[in-house]
């Protein structure tokens, strides 16, 4: 096949019927990725922390059985949450060896990862991580050209200083986070399901206002059990590190969409940017 833009004869159809080469699929995908990225902010990083907020909601009317089935759903969404934001911090630390919605969207999650985001983030803080992104300190903004007015300004620095904040608080949840990440990342693929009675399982035993999650070990031999907590307390901590993840998605995204002009995506961000 050859490309319908540029004649190459390795094209490859594209998802709207037409033929590319990959430099020209790449090409059109990064004039889509501003646009992609303004969505995602408004709209698709949302999705976990809604679903979240309404299992919690449900909890006070459900009963005991049900309310183990919405805690998993909501740590479920503690997971998801926090790979599309890690997605969305590789994308962007790759901005300029591949488009950023291929990155987004090809992004699978694994150990290494998980390890390198929160290793990245202990190890350098917040303020290098969101560097690595293209992203100055909140007080840089006062350096901005002329081109940014007072509002522009104003709403860059609180989104910046946010992310800083919300970064600080994101690395309470390593321990947690990193944990459930890397087990989720091995599982990926395989089916998994709940129990709330364990007294079939040999030393294993279930409190009252637990759930374990059941998956088989990555060699084939036995059973990986996950116990988790159903309090509100936890379950309000879980929801809460959701919060930060989305709040986090939104407000680089919005920096980053703002303070990298149309050139900038069109080019790919070269070196300097």
């Amino acid at each position: 096949m050859v490309c319908d833009a540029c004649g190459r004869p390795e094209g490859g159809v594209t998802a709207v019927g037409e033929t590319a080469c990959p430099v020209c699929a790449d090409r059109h995908l990064r004039s889509i990725d501003a646009d992609f990225l303004d969505d995602y902010a408004r709209f698709g990083a949302r999705s976990r922390q809604v679903v979240a907020e309404a299992c919690l909601r449900a909890l006070v009317l459900s009963d005991s059985s049900d309310r183990k089935l919405l805690a998993m759903t909501i740590y479920e969404q503690f997971v998801a949450a926090a790979t599309d934001f890690i997605g969305l911090y590789h994308a962007l630390l790759n901005r300029r060896n591949q488009p950023i919605v291929k990155g987004v969207l090809g992004f699978e999650l694994d150990a290494p990862a998980a390890v390198s985001f929160f290793n990245h983030l202990s190890g350098s803080g917040p303020a290098e991580l969101l560097l690595a992104l293209g992203l100055p300190h909140a007080e840089q903004t006062a350096a901005l050209p002329a081109t940014y007015d007072r509002r522009e300004r104003k709403q860059i620095k609180a989104a910046l200083a946010e992310a800083h904040a919300d970064l600080e608080r994101l690395g309470e949840f390593r321990t947690v986070g990193e944990r459930a990440l890397v087990n989720a990342s091995r599982r990926l693929g395989g089916p998994r399901t709940l129990t709330d009675r364990a007294g079939w399982l040999a030393g294993k035993h279930l409190s009252a206002g637990q759930v374990a999650a059941l998956a088989l070990s990555r060699d084939g031999r036995g059973l990986e059990i996950n116990l988790l907590g159903t309090d509100e307390d936890t379950l309000g901590a879980v929801v809460d590190g959701i919060d930060i993840v989305t709040r986090l998605s939104r407000n680089i995204i919005f920096a980053f969409v703002s303070l990298n002009g149309p050139a900038a995506f069109r080019d790919g961000f070269p070196s300097g940017d």
